[in-house]
């Protein structure tokens, strides 16, 4: 004697198939509400300097980040140059995909409209440059042995 018909096997069936389905779902879910957050924090800073511009209206930053994660670990140096007064855009001047400390970066107003980055590394290491922006010409030197000026 059978105690569930054929009906009520494949009615049995789907709802299991459905739970399933809710519980693949929620699984699928709690990982996501709980790694996804995770992977989205602030890169932390390991070194920076800054300097300012003889007249004081520019702010020079030189910062090292160091990145983590899958397919994303390292350190990356970014310089970013920002007015003091008025509108405090940060604009993006430089970046190296190295440590600034261990290039020895240095961060040197000539005047209150020039700005020099001196360091020592392979040269491969600049790999975004920005030759002048807002009034301000950023002129680049590596100090390594057997290198010439970048912007030349």
């Amino acid at each position: 004697m059978r105690f569930f018909s054929g009906k009520m096997l494949h009615l049995l069936d789907r709802i299991l198939s459905i739970n399933a389905y809710c519980l693949r779902a929620m699984m699928l879910l709690f990982v996501l509400i709980c790694i996804v957050p995770a992977g989205c924090k602030e890169d932390p800073t390991i070194w920076s300097t800054e300097s300012t511009s003889p007249d004081g209206s520019w702010l020079a930053r030189a910062h090292t980040v160091q990145h983590s994660g899958p397919g994303a670990d390292g350190v990356e140096t970014l310089v970013d140059i920002k007015r003091k007064t008025g509108l405090k855009t940060t604009i993006r001047i430089l970046a190296f995909s190295d440590d600034g400390a261990s290039m020895s970066l240095k961060l040197i107003w000539a005047t209150p409209s020039h700005l020099e980055v001196v360091f020592r590394d392979d040269p491969k290491v600049l790999y975004y440059q920005v030759v002048k922006t807002s009034g301000i010409d950023i002129t680049v030197h590596n100090l390594s042995s057997g290198t010439t000026d970048v912007n030349q």
